[in-house]
């Protein structure tokens, strides 16, 4: 059975989508539950994801981080202190402040300089998203401890902008080149810190980034790979599904029209074995599968 802090997390992060400001009053009213330095990260977790990415609340998110330093469990640590300095920075980064990292070593200036690409790619400011993403880019290349936390947060970052920027329909040569480079560094990233799941799920991202720019040839090839992981590690249906549709999709672009339909047949039959409660997420897919025939 979970701590009362692991209770409030998992209620906050099943409601935060639909009532981020509830959500965001209740993180300000919990923070006696956390009794312990390991409770710390996933609640800064949850506090910089709501008030930055779906609030834009930087000062208060400032505010109630400070409060943190102040907690019985926090006293005398300095990785608590580094965790709360990191997202402090990410977000008077994200309200504007160019001397926010100035203070952060190297992981934790590339950690703050990702989750803050996410919170703009969140509020549409796509220029920032872009240029924070380059800039953590930049920097990690010089490299990064092992088991660094900003292997996660690159990961992220680079999913949550190349979402972004596919879903621009006005998307200029600049931005798909962006996307691009997110979608590969979500890759990358997620073989250093995620699981099998994530590394596929990133191949699949970087194959619809691919479609989007025209790299049918590259998109066959990462849908190809999402598949393969998907079948060494027996994957549930619903990521099947997603494997395949990108895969005909990407065939469709590429004029293999008789693969493609062999491959969105596929599609569908893994689609019949998905939990009816995870179907909702398929529906715009297979709207594309549709349009495709």
């Amino acid at each position: 059975m979970g701590t009362s802090l692991d209770l409030f997390l998992r209620a906050a992060w099943a409601d935060h989508g639909d009532r981020p400001q509830e959500v965001a009053d209740r993180l300000a009213a919990s923070v006696g539950l956390i009794q312990a330095g390991k409770e710390f990260a996933p609640y800064v977790r949850l506090l910089v994801h709501v008030h930055g990415e779906h609030l834009g609340q930087w000062q208060n998110a400032v505010g109630l981080l400070e409060r943190l330093r102040a907690l019985p469990a926090a006293e005398g640590s300095p990785e608590i202190d580094g965790l709360i300095d990191q997202a402090v920075a990410t977000m008077r980064l994200a309200s504007g402040d160019a001397t926010a990292l100035d203070a952060l070593p190297t992981d934790a200036r590339v950690s703050a300089l990702a989750m803050a690409s996410s919170a703009f790619a969140a509020h549409n400011n796509l220029q920032q998203a872009i240029a924070a993403y380059e800039r953590a880019l930049q920097q990690a290349a010089a490299g990064l401890p092992d088991g660094s936390p900003a292997f996660r947060a690159l990961a992220v970052a680079g999913n949550n902008l190349a979402v972004a920027l596919e879903g621009k329909p006005d998307r200029d040569a600049i931005q798909t080149k962006a996307m691009l480079t997110a979608a590969e560094g979500g890759l990358k990233y997620w073989k250093l810190a995620g699981t099998w799941l994530e590394e596929e799920r990133a191949e699949y991202r970087l194959a619809r980034s691919q479609l989007q720019a025209g790299k049918t040839r590259e998109a066959v090839a990462s849908a190809r790979r999402c598949i393969a992981l998907c079948r060494k590690n027996a994957a549930p249906a619903f990521e099947q599904f997603f494997g395949f549709a990108a895969l005909a999709l990407a065939q469709r672009g590429a004029g293999e029209r008789e693969a493609s339909d062999a491959n969105r047949d596929e599609a569908m039959r893994q689609l019949e074995l998905v939990p009816g409660e995870e179907r909702q997420w398929c529906s715009a897919v297979l709207a594309e599968l549709s349009a495709a025939t």
